[in-house]
């Protein structure tokens, strides 16, 4: 496992190749921590990539045909050592591959590059998937980033979750780690459409799940402290909002892909959010971090 660490003038950032998982994002002049540092009391993660898969599928199983596979939560990226095929000051890029082994569980052949860099006061994340096999590929892909709160002081109370555009629906709940998009949506906490002020009891049901955003930019701000974040995601289908009970963090989390639908038959092909990769072709999507 390597640590790779770089930067710009404003900032800067260190990656491990396990996983190839965010570690650090810091302010280079006040030294402000963005990014959760990881404890298991809470959360031992900070920034996990999510591949080939988003959330749970239901029995922990998917089937191709009449053939049925195993995969846990997320996938199997965060797990795996990566690659570090380029490396600059400013900039690293990750590559994960197919092997034998995660063919006896994700029967495709892939590479699944990811490149970050340090722009001014922006971190630009971007993520390539290829098809390297001689059929059509599925897969989901998601990023998992938690972000300190606070940002440097106040209470968790003093902070909120603001929406670029003022949306029209609400958030959907995870049911025993799946998904109901049949169930009305609920945005009794969406203040003036756009402000989802943080408490302690807001996520007692899980996750927060938007579908079809307007918005293709979040940001987390304080009422007591000019530091925030922004998650910039163009256009992603779903997004979620986490955090585990007292946690001092919130995960902003844009996803290509959601958990299994709570009827779910497992067919992977059908499944709510897979993307089909032709043969030989590439899916490429960039989200951009910007730090005040």
């Amino acid at each position: 496992m390597k640590e790779i660490k770089i930067s710009s003038h404003y900032i800067s950032a260190k990656i491990s190749s396990q996983g190839a998982e965010l570690q650090s994002l810091r302010d280079r002049e006040s030294s402000v921590e963005y990014l959760w540092q990881g404890h298991p009391k809470f959360w031992s993660r900070r920034a996990p990539v999510l591949f080939p898969i988003v959330g749970s599928l239901r029995d922990d199983q998917y089937r191709i045909g009449r053939k049925y596979y195993v995969m846990g939560r997320h996938g199997f990226a965060r797990d795996q050592e990566f690659e570090v095929i380029e490396q600059e000051k400013d900039s690293v890029k990750f590559r994960l591959m197919h092997t034998e082994e995660s063919l006896t569980y994700y029967p495709f052949k892939f590479s699944l590059d990811i490149r970050y860099k340090c722009y001014g006061p922006k971190l630009i994340v971007t993520f390539e998937v290829k098809n390297l096999d001689r059929k059509e590929m599925f897969f989901s892909l998601g990023w998992h980033p938690a972000f300190n709160i606070p940002l440097k002081h106040g209470e968790l109370e003093d902070h909120y979750i603001e929406f670029e555009h003022e949306e029209e629906q609400g958030a959907y709940y995870l049911h025993h780690d799946l998904i109901d998009f049949r169930h009305p949506d609920d945005k009794t906490m969406l203040k003036d459409g756009r402000r989802i002020f943080l408490t302690e009891d807001l996520f007692k049901k899980d996750a927060l799940i938007f579908k079809d955003l307007t918005s293709h930019k979040v940001s987390l701000k304080s009422s007591t402290d000019d530091h925030s974040v922004g998650v910039e995601f163009g256009d992603i289908p779903y997004l979620g909002l986490w955090a585990p009970e007292g946690a001092p963090f919130v995960c902003i989390e844009p996803w290509f892909g959601v958990a299994d639908h709570v009827d779910s038959n497992n067919d992977f092909f059908i499944k709510e959010g897979v993307i089909c990769l032709d043969m030989e072709k590439s899916f490429k999507t960039e989200f951009v971090l910007h730090l005040n």
